[in-house]
């Protein structure tokens, strides 16, 4: 329980604190009102007097800036009638909760010395202008804290700006790093080619191969999303042979496709993900069980299928898959619900893969 009030307590400090330039305008306007207009008459009511009328003043002013004003400019369009409409409603709803508010305060109180109310012209003019004091002043707070919110949003688009113009600045100075330390990566892997390609021409392919795949790697983070297929394929098949030089070409992989599919433009990297993933997780030295991967267009769908024996268990092969996340991630923010990709363990512990990409959306904003 004394959590609860604690909690009651602070929230009304909260709202007190947020609040407090509300408080003092109104502690001002109320002393000018009262005590300096009093002073100067030289008359005072009774405070529930004062209590009983300022309660229903401060009521149309907050529903008149926070409601009326808020509903009846919402659209330009329509606010030239229904601001008026709104307005007149106000006074009137004013007028009657007035009168209203006069009759029980004198039935079941003693604040008020007025014994009734008549509903006589006086009545009517007093009220409306009253109402009308307080509307102005509504009006001219819609308008103060408005400014005061655009302002804020201007400020903060500026500084987001500014952080921005910071961010795009330092990106630039990392790729321009980026683009030194490839730079002389591949100088230098050019070097070891011209000193190995005479004494070990098997050493100096495995460096063209990779030197051929990194330089892909690197320029695909430079340029569009979507690339031709067909250098996909290509920079497929040389890391298939980098792995068979290395392997002394005895890993069983077979690799189909139509030439067809070359035209097609698909996201970069997926296709390399997915025959780098038959590397390092398939056991593809058993020759009665090769490695495929095929690809193939059936009207207006491509389709990428991969299947490989795995070399690990499967619980162990299920923690490993962050390249498969990776790709289900670009296909979901490239392609949406235009591209579908399933992979499982079939009964002979092979690992499948089976991708398809609708053929309108592959070359979309890429023709």
């Amino acid at each position: 329980m004394p959590q609860n009030s604690n909690a009651k307590n602070l929230f009304l400090w909260n709202w007190f604190v947020s609040n407090k330039y509300h408080f003092i305008f109104w502690a001002v306007f109320l002393f000018y009102e009262i005590v300096a207009v009093g002073l100067y008459s030289g008359q005072f009511s009774e405070p529930g007097r004062y209590i009983f009328h300022y309660l229903i003043n401060i009521g149309i002013f907050y529903s008149h800036a926070l409601l009326v004003l808020k509903y009846g400019l919402e659209n330009p369009k329509s606010a030239i009638w229904k601001l008026p409409l709104y307005l007149v409603l106000e006074i009137a709803l004013f007028l009657l909760i007035m009168y209203c508010a006069y009759h029980f305060v004198n039935r079941y109180t003693h604040i008020i010395t007025v014994n009734n109310i008549e509903i006589n012209r006086n009545f009517f003019l007093g009220g409306f202008i009253r109402a009308l004091y307080f509307v102005v002043f509504g009006t001219a707070y819609y308008f103060l804290a408005t400014y005061i919110k655009e302002r804020k949003k201007t400020e903060n688009l500026e500084q987001q700006k500014l952080h921005n113009i910071i961010q795009l600045s330092k990106s630039e100075n990392a790729f321009l790093r980026a683009q030194i330390q490839p730079h002389l990566l591949f100088n230098t892997l050019d070097f070891i080619y011209l000193n190995t390609k005479d004494s070990s021409p098997v050493a100096a392919e495995t460096i063209v191969a990779l030197s051929d795949i990194m330089r892909y790697a690197a320029d695909s983070t430079h340029r569009d999303e979507f690339v031709l297929l067909g250098d996909e394929i290509e920079q497929a098949e040389t890391l298939i042979n980098l792995h068979q030089l290395r392997n002394g070409h005895n890993l069983q992989i077979r690799f189909w496709y139509d030439d067809e599919v070359k035209s097609e433009k698909i996201i970069s990297m997926v296709l390399l993900t997915l025959v780098e993933n038959i590397f390092k997780h398939g056991d593809l030295f058993r020759l009665e069980q090769p490695a495929e991967i095929s690809i193939n267009k059936n009207g207006d769908v491509l389709s990428i299928k991969t299947k490989n024996l795995i070399k690990q268990k499967p619980k162990e092969l299920n923690r490993s898959g962050i390249g498969m996340d990776n790709i289900r991630k670009r296909l979901n923010y490239s392609y949406g619900l235009q591209a579908n990709i399933n992979s499982y363990i079939d009964d002979n512990e092979h690992f499948n893969v089976d991708m398809t990409i609708k053929k309108q959306e592959i070359n979309k904003d890429n023709s």
